[in-house]
């Protein structure tokens, strides 16, 4: 095991090193718990000041190793600096309405206490914002971190936990587990002695982890997969709604949980739809990461190029074809992870590329009468993370955010990006336990005592 400090790394671990850390933790727990809320915060605040003084760096790890293109992963950056600073705010914000007035006893307030150990388990399409947002929660309100990044991203999760070394913390407060494989991760789930884990990846792994934590009573929170949806009605600015889907389902090349990748379009505009969407992505810029004007990238590799391109031979062989357009090309996009993205239109519901979650560039289009169909269209789905409604009408928006099944509804925007200061929660078999982001991660991650007298 290679040591930094505060911030271990173990290089492929085995489970006794997993168990290691989780001693650390236990060790340098009471200290930071003692911490006053205020001087963790500034180690937040000093975070957030690293975070941003290194971002070209951490961008530029990004662009290489998982193919990010350059342009957004430095919004991941300055995404992450904005999430240390929100949490850093939470012994203001978070505890100025925990008083009252209690008829017959005095006045009352409320303790959050921390929870302990947390294990935090992170995927590697967002490897710094992702982490930063949970480490930030748990830190700010006083736990012992053992962090597992994603397998696929060892240099972006190293240059990560070199800034988490550098903070003033605690030796073994915040550990982290860089690993090929997963044997790591099970040990934190099966140890006892976390408290708590926090957990960002696909469907099926999340369901496991959370049915193994929780069988020994450890709270779990599981952000998983997703079949976003888009509604365009007839309404709506058709050329805004088609260039915001594109980018929303081909922007990263489609590698984000929150990317749509189904629109339901109501048929009086599906023919002018579908022109503005074969519009839209050529106006779109695909190949080399590295470019500033770069939006869809490769893929994370060249297995998951080839996969996403079974999808679509599959699909032709049930007799759908996709729609004839290609985005602008720039740098060399010969390498085995690209993948052109695809639209398919007139799409049955129940077809695999409206019920399966292929986390790539390929969008599914059918029609719809109404409303009301679109909404029953958006719930057929084992998923339910995010959607979005494309319409003039306010009172139809904030119907369809009344009846759609998911856990965030965007009004006239793409599904991606999510507000620090708003909820995340996923529905049906995109989550499972508390949310995250805002109130939720501090929920969370802490436990509460009410005061009386």
């Amino acid at each position: 095991m290679t040591v930094t400090v505060p911030s271990r790394l173990a290089s492929d671990p085995k489970p006794s090193d997993a168990e290691a850390c989780v001693s650390q933790a236990a060790e340098a727990m009471p200290i930071w718990a003692r911490t006053a809320p205020l001087d963790r915060a500034a180690r937040l605040n000093q975070l957030a000041r690293l975070l941003s003084d290194n971002c070209e760096t951490l961008a530029r790890v990004m662009v290489e190793e998982v193919g990010k293109p350059i342009t957004e992963a430095r919004a991941e950056v300055a995404a992450s600096v904005r999430m240390a600073d929100v949490f850093a705010a939470w012994p203001y914000w978070g505890r100025s309405a925990r008083i009252a007035e209690l008829s017959g006893f005095g006045v009352g307030h409320v303790l959050a206490k921390p929870r302990g150990i947390a294990a935090l388990i992170t995927p590697w399409n967002y490897p710094i914002s992702n982490p930063v947002q949970k480490i930030a929660a748990a830190l700010v309100t006083g736990n012992a971190i053992v962090w597992r990044p994603s397998p696929a991203t060892p240099r972006c999760s190293a240059a990560l936990a070199d800034i988490l070394g550098q903070l003033d913390l605690p030796d073994g407060l915040v550990t982290t587990l860089i690993e090929t494989g997963s044997e790591g991760a099970k040990a934190l789930v099966a140890d006892t002695r976390v408290a708590a884990v926090s957990f960002t990846g696909s469907s099926t792994v999340g369901t496991e982890i959370y049915r193994n934590a929780t069988r020994s009573g450890t709270i779990v929170q599981c952000e998983m997969g997703g079949k976003n949806a888009a509604v365009v009605l007839a309404d709506a600015d058709i050329d805004a709604a088609a260039s915001r889907i594109v980018a929303g389902a081909f922007g990263f090349a489609g590698q984000k949980c929150t990317a749509m990748s189904r629109v339901f379009v109501e048929g009086a505009v599906a023919p002018q739809f579908h022109q503005a969407l074969a519009h839209a992505v050529a106006d779109a810029v695909y190949g080399d990461p590295s470019e500033p004007s770069t939006q869809i990238g490769p893929v994370i590799s060249s297995a998951k190029a080839r996969a996403l391109e079974a999808v679509v031979a599959e699909a032709s062989t049930r007799g759908l074809k996709p729609l004839d357009c290609a985005p602008r090309t720039i740098g060399d996009v010969s390498k085995d992870t690209f993948f052109v993205p695809r639209i398919f239109t007139d799409v049955p519901r129940a077809d695999p590329l409206m019920q399966a979650e292929f986390f790539g560039p390929i969008l599914a289009v059918a029609t719809i009468t109404d409303l009301d169909d679109a909404i029953l269209a958006v719930n057929d789905s084992d998923y339910g993370l995010a959607a979005a409604i494309f319409t003039a009408d306010r009172a139809k928006a904030m119907h369809f955010a009344a009846e759609a099944e998911v856990g965030t509804v965007k009004i006239n925007e793409a599904t991606p990006g999510l507000s620090v200061a708003l909820p995340a929660t996923g529905w049906k078999a995109s989550g499972a336990g508390p949310g995250e982001l805002a109130e939720e991660s501090i929920r969370f991650f802490t436990k509460s005592t009410a005061v009386i007298g």
